[in-house]
């Protein structure tokens, strides 16, 4: 066969796994080729969940031959979540990852270091998604408002009246979270009605003064559901200050080692998550496949020893709720 031809040959079957691989029909495995920079950048630094994203990112990173920078605001703000971008794009970072304290602030700059051939993966909390390549949702949402639901309706009873204690009014996925509770509530329990809703901005004190003023303005509160891993912390120990224990019940979304007394001391019945640790790594495989172009918006990707994923739309779900109980708890040391 002439030379020609074979260049022929060569070249097509080039195009075909271009054309296979921007389809999305391909499947794509993380390998660790030339070395590059991405950044974890968390709603702000120093909460644990985040902490534990980082860990499993780190261990993730080393494998991948990946220069890992945690960085971020020191509380939850957009405008400093975008001034940390802004340094990372004039550093000419590879990859930029971040759970999102604002989708509409940020989206402007992530928008940039995209048009300048950064991929941008969000995850725990979206962005627009004109902002981002991928985005890694935590959990199926009505499976997640299922969950924590359930957590308060048993111990709080089918006409309770409860509180929400959010982040911030902004936070994409509280909001989305509690839009699922709003909706499971009105399906499997109508009689339980949501009083207030509140914000402790993603920090322990601020959550803690804002549950106390819950539970002395509304004093028939049964329950709290504080989907934030400040909130929930927060919300549980101004139930133990106010003398409230076995009288209000809380749930929410935050991290074994903040909640272990509370879950053992029966202020917290159950509180659903996921493996933040294993999320972290999720995130720094999924950097590495989208640097390198081996996954597109609809595809099946495989993911270390984490499994098997697909994305849709550019959306990958990382795995069911994971439940803390009393009984499990002490299983997760993180």
């Amino acid at each position: 066969m002439s030379r020609t031809r074979w260049a022929a040959i060569a070249a097509a079957s080039a195009a075909t796994m271009l054309i296979t691989t921007a389809c999305g029909s391909a499947t794509g495995t993380a390998s660790s080729g030339g070395q590059i920079k991405v950044a974890m950048v968390p709603k702000l630094v120093g909460l644990a969940v985040f902490k534990a994203n980082e860990q499993g990112a780190q261990s993730a990173a080393a494998k991948l031959n990946i220069k890992f920078n945690y960085t971020g605001p020191v509380d939850a703000s957009a405008q400093g979540q975008v001034q940390v971008f802004n340094s990372l794009i004039a550093q000419r970072y590879n990859v930029i990852t971040t759970t999102a304290n604002n989708p509409s602030v940020l989206a402007p700059t992530l928008v940039q270091a995209r048009k300048q051939g950064i991929k941008v993966i969000s995850y725990d909390s979206d962005v627009l998604p004109t902002a981002r390549d991928f985005f890694i949702q935590n959990t199926d949402l009505p499976a997640m408002g299922k969950a924590l639901v359930d957590c308060v309706a048993k111990p709080a009873g089918p006409q309770a009246q409860i509180a929400i204690l959010s982040s911030t009014p902004d936070a994409t996925i509280q909001n989305q979270w509690i839009k699922a509770v709003n909706d499971n509530l009105k399906a499997n329990y109508p009689n339980i009605k949501i009083v207030t809703t509140q914000y402790g901005q993603s920090s322990p004190s601020h959550s803690l003064t804002a549950a106390q003023n819950i539970l002395q303005a509304y004093p028939n509160v049964k329950a709290i559901i504080a989907p934030d891993g400040a909130a929930e912390a927060g919300a549980a120990e101004a139930v133990q200050k106010l003398g409230k224990t076995g009288k209000v019940f809380v749930t929410g979304t935050s991290d074994p080692a903040s909640i272990r007394q509370y879950v053992k001391s029966g202020i917290i019945a159950c509180s659903p998550l996921w493996d933040e640790t294993k999320e972290g790594q999720l995130v720094m495989q999924v950097a590495r496949l989208a640097h390198d172009n081996k996954i597109g918006p609809n595809s099946t990707f495989t993911a270390g020893d984490l499994g098997t994923f697909t994305a849709k739309n550019g959306v990958i779900t990382f795995s069911k709720p994971l439940v803390f109980t009393k009984s499990n708890i002490d299983d997760y040391q993180w």
